[in-house]
């Protein structure tokens, strides 16, 4: 079998002290809190009598590195002599989708400077024919750095099965075994235990609160995608000219907040051979040119190539988010863009006995994937389900089925309001893999 040389870790030796992330911060510069090696650990709340197992991780530093292939504007790349996996803060975006990708949790975000920092192997060590400054520095010898096996994926407990070709190897595993097999309740410093809540990996996807400008920005994609698919079929209103670049002008606006260096947007399209994200922007772009030439110029032939354009880029936008975990249990979620997009051009298109099937389905895919999640959830998930259900199906077959005449404008802001609140919702649905 292939050797590389690459971290060796030792879960029976590791004690959880901290000297490796110390002597990273040492050697790099780097600012607590914010480190490029992390010490995860089963038992993070430290409860008595459960037990404790950790694992040191920093940048693995990959063969088919996830990082490398999500980077829209291919800010990384191997180092000629260690092979490192090094990162380019120059070409940045800050745009954190490498953060999603990387089940390892090794690039880390810098707020202060809106990009990204990792580990990167202390390649000017490895050069010299010195080990890493954080396996040379390790009291109990739990981490090291030497010739290893180069292995497809890193088989061991608490690590990523995915086929990236990691330069680690976990020894020792096996000692999560050795648990006790007492009560934890029994310490009497608890009263109830979520055992989830104490083994689960912290993730970098922030929910709502630091991604509602993705959130929105897919969902007026969706909308436009919508009303475009809607045209060869028919329409009973028509958007004005100005109303259609509005919403495209806003979803670019938003797409940019989001970044750490919106300036450098432009460099998103850059790596649109591996990353979705790029893939995104680049349709995106090419979908909004030409919708736009089509409704001026009402051809027939182009309206058809902006309806396949729009797939194209729904398609995409759901890739995006196939790096990540998800929450949910139906193989489909209710805010899938594709959805939202058909939702909207049934709407548009006035196909109402179409629109209330469309909207039953997607209002049983959010029961199946909400209603037994959470045994109690939060105010949030309440509230939002409320608002989705209700106005997301209860109102809109109300309307359509029972009133003798509706206001049309009543119908479309109820539907849209309730799609909008279940792709926000959406948000707290997946989460990056990340060591346990």
């Amino acid at each position: 079998m292939a050797t590389t040389s690459g971290f060796i870790f030792d879960y029976a030796k590791c004690v959880g002290c901290g000297a490796c992330v110390v002597a990273c911060f040492n050697e790099n510069g780097t600012k607590p809190p914010m480190a490029w090696r992390n010490i995860s650990t089963y038992n993070k709340k430290k409860v008595p009598l459960l037990g404790y197992v950790y694992l040191s991780m920093a940048c693995n530093h990959c063969k088919e590195a996830p990082c490398m292939k999500a980077c829209p504007s291919m800010a990384y790349s191997f180092h000629p002599e260690t092979g490192a996996v090094q990162h380019n803060a120059s070409v940045c975006l800050g745009c954190r989708y490498c953060t999603w990708a990387c089940p390892f949790g090794a690039p880390q975000y810098n707020k202060e400077e809106g990009i990204i920092e990792k580990c990167h192997f202390c390649y000017h060590r490895i050069e010299k024919g010195q080990k890493p400054a954080c396996a040379i520095n390790c009291p109990t010898g739990a981490l090291n750095f030497g010739e290893i096996e180069e292995e497809k994926k890193a088989d061991a407990f608490g690590l990523s099965q995915k086929t990236v070709y990691p330069r680690v190897q976990v020894l020792n595993s096996e000692v999560v075994s050795s648990f006790p097999e007492m009560d934890p309740l029994a310490a009497g410093v608890i009263t109830s235990l979520n055992s989830n809540r104490l083994i689960e990996g912290e993730s970098n996807v922030n929910g709502i609160k630091e991604e509602w400008p993705l959130a929105v920005f897919t969902y007026l994609v969706a909308v436009l995608t919508g009303y475009i698919i809607s045209i060869p079929f028919g329409n009973i209103i028509d958007f004005p000219f100005w109303v259609f670049v509005a919403i495209a002008a806003i979803a670019i606006i938003l797409s940019t907040i989001h970044l750490g260096k919106p300036f450098r947007a432009y460099l998103s399209v850059r790596n649109h051979k591996t990353s979705w994200l790029s893939r995104e922007i680049l349709l995106f772009g090419v979908f909004s040119v030409v919708s736009l030439i089509s409704l001026v110029l009402k051809t027939e032939w182009l309206s058809y190539l902006s309806s396949v354009l729009s797939i194209l880029l729904l398609v995409s936008i759901e890739m995006v988010y196939s790096v990540t975990k998800r929450k949910y249990n139906a193989p489909v979620h209710s805010a899938n863009t594709i959805l939202i997009a058909l939702t909207f051009a049934t709407l548009i298109g006035g196909f109402w006995n179409v629109l209330i099937a469309l909207l039953a389905i997607k209002t049983i895919l959010y029961i199946a994937n909400n209603g037994i999640q959470q045994p109690k959830p939060s105010a949030l998930k309440v509230f939002g389900a409320l608002i989705r259900i209700s106005l997301g199906f209860i109102v809109p077959f109300g309307m359509v089925n029972y009133a003798q005449s509706f206001s049309y404008f009543a119908l479309f802001a109820s539907v849209a309001l309730a799609e909008l609140t279940d792709r926000l919702l959406y948000y707290n649905d997946f989460e990056a893999e990340r060591p346990l």
